[in-house]
């Protein structure tokens, strides 16, 4: 079960959200931009359906968009901030990719070095210097190796689908289903498909990418009860207990966070 002690938010613009947590325990989850972990105190074990190995207080890690993944402390609480960097960020790191073209981070951890320390010290300052923050980021990700190669020939190509009808809520339904007559796939086949590739079944990722979809409208300004008809969940408390599986705490933390005056 996700049990996390912690965890405060600060957006230093639309393209960089940051986030400071202690944490035992991570269910499955996803999120919906690149998250860059870095360790600043303790160890964890992390697991994805693209790596997994244990972390240490100095390494930096890497997620990719939609990118299911799990983490267990070794011991006492891990400590560690992560940075939500957009594709537009991303763009500015590694230049600007076509509009039917997926990015995808490859390295998994960058152990503690020159460029590591930089960022841990940014993040660390009394007061965070946000260029600072982003300068460090941009010398970690200029370490990273990354591919560009169209969506149809990645092994998540049938999730990038699902994720692109539900962010544009093309669908009347989501039951597995009518997701599976919407790609034009088996039920069963679906189903397999996301348990091999993605690591869950599919309705929870739905749920799951809608989480995505509720932390960029709340960054945005908006506020939980128009957050939550806009994503499709029942009422503001069906958000909060979906946010809760992902984030470990509720949107409410994520607002304070954001919009602190």
């Amino acid at each position: 079960m996700t049990r996390v002690d912690s965890m405060t938010f600060a957006l230093q613009h639309a393209d960089l959200l940051r986030a400071r947590a202690a944490a035992v325990d991570f269910d499955p989850h996803l999120h919906g931009t690149y998250s860059v972990v870095v360790v600043t105190g303790g160890s964890a074990h992390i697991r994805s359906s693209r790596w997994s190995g244990t972390v240490h207080a100095g390494d930096v890690f890497f997620f990719n968009p939609f990118e299911v993944h799990a983490g267990r402390s070794a011991g006492s609480p891990a400590r560690y901030d992560v940075l939500y960097p957009s594709e537009a960020f991303l763009d500015s790191c590694t230049g600007t990719i076509g509009p039917d073209e997926v990015r995808t981070v490859r390295t998994d951890v960058v152990t503690r070095s020159r460029a590591t320390r930089g960022l841990v010290d940014a993040l660390s300052a009394p007061v965070v210097d946000d260029t600072s923050v982003e300068e460090s980021l941009r010398r970690v990700l200029r370490d990273c190796a990354f591919t560009v190669e169209s969506p149809t020939s990645t092994p998540l190509s049938i999730a990038r689908t699902v994720c692109g009808l539900v962010r544009r809520d093309d669908l009347a339904s989501t039951r597995t289903d009518d997701l599976a007559r919407e790609i034009g796939v088996n039920p069963s086949h679906l189903v397999r498909s996301f348990r091999r590739t993605v690591g869950i079944p599919p309705q929870t990722y739905v749920r799951q990418v809608r989480v995505a979809r509720a932390r960029e409208l709340i960054c945005a300004g908006f506020g939980l009860n128009d957050v939550a008809q806009m994503v499709n969940f029942s009422d503001q408390p069906h958000l909060t207990r979906e946010f809760k599986k992902v984030f470990g705490v509720p949107p409410g933390a994520l607002s304070r966070g954001v919009h602190r005056t």
